[in-house]
C-alpha cells in the first residue's frame, strides 16, 4: 500500500517557516492525550521483549554449544537469537504505534486492538526488518570486539550512521509496504534529499530525556543513602524515594517511546506529502527543508 510520493524540493516550504522540535513534540503529545490507551503499547512491548529474549537465549546457547563446544560461541548464538526475538517484539509494537498515529492523523479513533490487528497484516515486513537490524547490530558488536578501541570508535560511528539512515524505516514499512532494504533506502532518501527538524526533534527529546533521567537518578541515590544507615524514619523516606524514582523511570520510558514514535510517523507523513487531517498542519510547515544544491 502506497501513501504517495515524497514532496519534491521545489514544493518544500522555506526555512523561515520551519517549526521547532518542541512544536512537533507538542503536537505528538496532544495526539497521544487523545489516545491514552496507546501508552500501554510500549509497556507491553518492554515486557514482551524481555520474555522473548529470555525464551530464545537458552535454546540458542544450547544450539551454539552443539555446533562448537566453546561457551563463548554458545553465548554468541544465544545472544543473537535473544536479540532477534526482542527486536521482533519491539518493532511490532512500534509499528502498531505508527499505525495508531496514522489513524489519528486521518481523523480516526485508534485503539490498542485495532492497531495490533492492522500490524498483523504487515508481520512479514516486521520480521524481515527485525532480521536485518539484528544482523547489523551483531556485526557492529563483533567488529568492536575484534578491533579494540578503534573498533569501538568505528562501531559507534557505524551505529550512529545506521540509526540516522533507519530513522523513518518503520513508518515507511507501514505506509509503503516495502521490503527491509528498500525501506532503508527510502528512509535514507528522505533524510538525504530533504533536511529539517527531524534530527533536531530527536536531539531535543534526547536532552529532555537525559535531564529527566538524571533527576530520577538523584532520587535513586538519595533513596539508597537513606535506606543504608538503617534509621527508621530515614529508611521509610528512602524506600519512598526509591519507589517513586523507579516508577518515574518506567513512566519516562513509556512516554519517550510513545511520543517519539508518533513524532516520526507524523514527520514521515508530511515529508511524503500525505495529508494530516486532525493535526495542526502549521506545526509541520517546513519540517523538512530541501538541502541547498551544490554549485
Amino acid at each position: 500500500m502506497s501513501y504517495g510520493e515524497i514532496r519534491s524540493p521545489e514544493n518544500m516550504r522555506p526555512r523561515d517557516a520551519a517549526p521547532t522540535g518542541k512544536a512537533i513534540l507538542s503536537a505528538s503529545w496532544s495526539m497521544l492525550l487523545e489516545d491514552k490507551q496507546m501508552f500501554w503499547l510500549p509497556v507491553i512491548s518492554a515486557v514482551g521483549s524481555l520474555l522473548a529474549a529470555a525464551a530464545l537465549f537458552i535454546p540458542g546457547y544450547l544450539l551454539g554449544r552443539q555446533v562448537e563446544s566453546t561457551p563463548h560461541f554458545g553465548f554468541y548464538v544465544g545472544a543473537a537469537l535473544a536479540s532477534f526475538g526482542a527486536s521482533v517484539v519491539a518493532i511490532y509494537f512500534q509499528a502498531a504505534l505508527v499505525i495508531a498515529a496514522y489513524d489519528r492523523a486521518d481523523g480516526g479513533t485508534p485503539t490498542v486492538g485495532s492497531a495490533l490487528a492492522a500490524t498483523w497484516k504487515v508481520k512479514g515486513k516486521v520480521l524481515s526488518w527485525a532480521l536485518l537490524t539484528t544482523t547489523v547490530g551483531m556485526a557492529i558488536r563483533a567488529f568492536e570486539e575484534r578491533l579494540g578501541w578503534l573498533g569501538r570508535i568505528l562501531g559507534f560511528l557505524g551505529g550512529l550512521a545506521w540509526a540516522i539512515a533507519s530513522f523513518l524505516v518503520v513508518p515507511v514499512l507501514v505506509a509503503e509496504g516495502l521490503g527491509p532494504v528498500q525501506a532503508l533506502k527510502r528512509s535514507a532518501q528522505l533524510l538525504r534529499d530533504t533536511w529539517g527538524t527531524s534530527l533536531r526533534t530527536t536531539l531535543r527529546f534526547g536532552v529532555i530525556q537525559v535531564v529527566a533521567m538524571l533527576a530520577l537518578m538523584v532520587g535513586v541515590i538519595a533513596g539508597i543513602a537513606l535506606v543504608i544507615p538503617g534509621d527508621e524514619p530515614a529508611r521509610t523516606i528512602g524506600i519512598l524515594l526509591l519507589t517513586v524514582s523507579i516508577v518515574g523511570f518506567l513512566a519516562l520510558a513509556t512516554v519517550v517511546a510513545a511520543v517519539s514514535t508518533y513524532a516520526r510517523a507524523l514527520i514521515y507523513r508530511y515529508a511524503a506529502g500525505l495529508p494530516t487531517p486532525g493535526v495542526d498542519t502549521a506545526v509541520f510547515e517546513g519540517a523538512f527543508v530541501a538541502k541547498k544544491r551544490r554549485r
